[in-house]
């Protein structure tokens, strides 16, 4: 007769899965572990003093238009959005998935049917991923843990738009 042993129960909890990630770092309680993480992430460039945590479900527009759910979303003192993810499984054309994420931040924006009010004054949006056991083609494996990627010129590497960032953290 085989003996059947129960699980463990481990002591800690894994910050990579989804809900002790959004336990962690998305609840008020804890606003300040995840203004600590962003300043961190942004390395000085940006300095965030408060958010808001927002609503992470955004219908399309249409019936058949494809919505998107995103792990976590906040708005900083500026009015800069975030949109953090944690990504464990590869996944094809997670690069595309971002920049889905991020154009749908951008177009929300625009207030309907008042464009020239809004007259394009598209506040900061930036997607913040947290990727295990995946893989960049720009990364290369080079041993870098965190990829700062911006709307840069590809002559001169100058930075075009400072606005709209994609940080990926590896592991």
């Amino acid at each position: 007769m085989t003996k059947i042993t129960k699980p463990t129960i481990g002591t800690y909890i894994d910050p990579l899965t989804d809900f002790a990630f959004k336990k962690l770092l998305g609840s008020e309680p804890n606003k300040d572990l995840l203004i600590d993480f962003l300043n961190g992430v942004f390395r000085g460039r940006k300095h965030i003093v408060d958010l808001v945590y927002n609503k992470n479900e955004h219908p399309g527009e249409t019936v058949n238009e494809g919505g998107a759910i995103f792990d976590l979303t906040c708005t900083g003192n500026d009015g800069e959005r975030f949109i953090i993810e944690v990504q464990r499984a590869k996944q094809r054309n997670f690069k595309q998935r971002a920049i889905f994420y991020t154009s749908r931040l951008i177009t929300e924006q625009a207030l309907k049917g008042r464009r020239s009010e809004w007259a394009y004054d598209v506040k900061e949006v930036y997607l913040i991923a947290v990727l295990e056991d995946f893989s960049l083609d720009t990364a290369g494996g080079d041993g870098v843990f965190l990829h700062d990627i911006c709307l840069n010129n590809r002559e001169t590497g100058k930075v075009f738009y400072e606005g709209l960032g994609y940080i990926y953290s590896l592991n």
